[in-house]
């Protein structure tokens, strides 16, 4: 990861964001959520205290009822609650109980409320219900009605004692009662709220109230407190609301909610907020990293495209394919591609076909340059002797010499109407302006006219024409054209054949096409000048023999017609002198 680069920004942006974000919430909770949560808590528990009063104002609620609804307040609000007389005697406290029915008949209430941790646990297990015999040592909340006790032991036969009266730190003697369990209310383990001892500390420590509180409650003022048990230093909140029955305060409603669960949840919290913090951190810092990944990869994709596409490289496409800002830009940066790749190849070639087109005006300008050379050279010969031989005439040469300058004038003008018709003809050639007029015919017919026609030239040096055809077929070609191309080739042979010898010429079927060889007897052409002998104005003679040479056209003729013909042709050397072939 460039530390320059998008992936790095996008990472350092997010995770800064991010870490800040989490940075605030935590403190957030560090320092405020006691607070914050304590005060919801006393808040609801305010207005469901006073909306429990007010209930139980104005209905008259029996006992199981009353037992019932402190139930529901006690198991929905965490706090204890308990019912007084304005004097502060307990009415109705914990709604867990024992009732039993003593050795004298009288209903006794047991209350639970100051058993021990330890204490609650072996009364739980030990699975008390009606009809079990028990046996009560404790104090008697009203000496007496002795309706409700407090125990500090409760014995049954064949079960541990539970409790002990040793550790209670009670003086005097304790009462005791014996009875049958009529009526046993007992919590599961885990709803048994272990602080219900705290009521009753809170209890004898508020009572006697002061004349200021007498004073708020007789007004049917609720009152709000925090209080703090000296010996065990428990935090816990008092709220005492009044009960007003036709305008006076008949009983009063005592809840205590005990603030030391929540710190202790809290100490806890934050303890477990700085295990969590540095988790949170790592766990923040490793997700910026996989959205920066995520998000930069197809920029970086289409980065490296752009970048192969800057050198001119438009092979690569981009991969990425979606309904997204990316996958849009990606279809346009390879439609871009290709559009510029097509561009560029046309480009390129139309450079090319430029630089053809100006290579071969090039070269075209060079044979111009060529042409007029030679064909200055080739007039300039002629046109001197017939000058010479007609200044000759003009001066009055004798009767005897006058036939043979005539003749010879006659001769060169001749020579020079050939080069001049060949010329032309090659030009046309050149120009690719004439169009063949192809026909069916049989070569073997033309080469028969061709060597009649060139008879005379033959006897001159005593040369004879072998023809030989094998498997020969009609052929489709410009039928004049060929025969321009038989001409020439024969004629060339002749002037380079050596007298006396033979001109072979061979026809013979290679599978669609005919090919016609043309043999003599004679020198050899130089093997780097095979390619040059199809050139104007070319000699194997660089001297320009005139009397072995024509007009220089006649090959350059010959290449022309037959790559009209898009016919294979060459030269090559054989033992006794040269080849010339070509196929139809």
């Amino acid at each position: 990861m460039r530390k320059g680069g998008v992936t790095f920004k996008l990472f350092a942006i997010t995770a800064s964001f991010f870490l800040l974000f989490y940075a605030i919430v935590l403190l957030g909770q560090l320092l405020f959520f006691e607070k914050f949560y304590q005060n919801q808590r006393l808040a609801g528990l305010e207005k469901k205290l006073q909306s429990f009063s007010e209930q139980y104002a104005s209905n008259r609620w029996d006992e199981p009822r009353i037992t019932r609804e402190m139930g529901l307040f006690i198991s929905q609000n965490k706090a204890q609650l308990a019912i007084l007389n304005p004097e502060g005697k307990v009415k109705y406290d914990n709604f867990f109980r024992i009732v039993i029915r003593d050795d004298n008949g009288a209903s006794v209430k047991i209350s639970l409320m100051l058993l021990s941790e330890s204490d609650q646990k072996e009364l739980l297990a030990a699975h008390l219900q009606r009809g079990d015999r028990i046996q009560v040592e404790g104090v008697f909340d009203d000496e007496k009605t002795k309706e409700l006790i407090y125990p500090l032991v409760i014995k049954k036969a064949g079960m541990k004692d539970i409790g002990s009266a040793e550790t209670s730190g009670i003086e005097g003697p304790l009462e005791r009662i014996s009875g049958v369990i009529t009526d046993a209310l007992l919590p599961s383990p885990n709803i048994w709220n272990l602080r219900q001892g705290l009521l009753y500390l809170a209890i004898d420590d508020w009572f006697p109230l002061t004349d200021e509180q007498e004073a708020d409650l007789q007004s049917g003022k609720m009152i709000e407190k925090e209080w703090t048990e000296t010996l065990t230093g428990v935090r816990s909140f008092i709220t005492v609301q009044p009960v007003i029955r036709e305008g006076k305060v008949s009983e009063l409603l005592f809840a205590v909610t005990s603030l030391q669960q929540i710190s202790e949840a809290y100490d806890a919290l934050r303890l477990f907020y700085l295990y969590i913090a540095v988790g949170g951190i790592v766990l923040i810092l490793l997700l910026s990293l996989i959205f920066s990944k995520f998000v930069t990869k197809p920029l970086l994709a289409l980065n490296k495209i752009a970048l192969r596409m800057a050198k001119l490289d438009f092979s690569a496409k981009s991969p990425i394919r979606g309904n997204d800002e990316f996958g849009s830009l990606s279809l346009s940066l390879n439609s871009l591609s290709e559009t510029l790749d097509h561009t560029l190849k046309e480009l390129h070639q139309a450079n090319e076909q430029l630089r053809a087109d100006m290579e071969q005006k090039q070269r075209m300008e060079q044979r111009q340059k060529e042409f007029v050379s030679n064909a200055s050279h080739e007039l300039k010969t002629p046109l001197s002797i017939v000058k010479g031989f007609a200044e000759g005439l003009r001066d009055g040469i004798s009767e005897s010499k006058r036939e043979r300058y005539l003749e010879v004038i006659l001769d060169e003008t001749g020579k020079m109407e050939d080069l001049v018709k060949d010329m032309l003809e090659l030009t046309k050639l050149e120009s690719k302006t004439i169009k063949l007029k192809k026909s069916r015919f049989m070569v073997s017919e033309l080469i028969e006219d061709i060597v009649d026609k060139l008879s005379h030239h033959l006897n001159e040096k005593g040369l004879k024409v072998v023809h030989m055809a094998a498997g020969e077929h009609p052929v489709y070609a410009d039928q004049s054209k060929i025969e321009q191309v038989l001409f020439n080739i024969l004629i060339n042979a002749i002037r380079h054949a050596v007298p006396s010898s033979e001109i072979t010429v061979r026809i013979e079927s290679d599978g669609e096409r005919l090919k016609v060889s043309i043999d003599n007897e004679g020198e050899n052409i130089p093997e780097d000048q095979l390619d040059d002998i199809w050139e104007r104005f070319y000699r194997a003679e660089r001297s320009r023999n005139r009397k072995t040479g024509g007009t220089g056209l006649g090959l350059a003729i010959v290449k022309h017609i037959l790559e009209l013909h898009e016919s294979r042709y060459g030269v090559t050397n054989t033992e006794k002198g040269v080849s010339f072939y070509f196929l139809l």
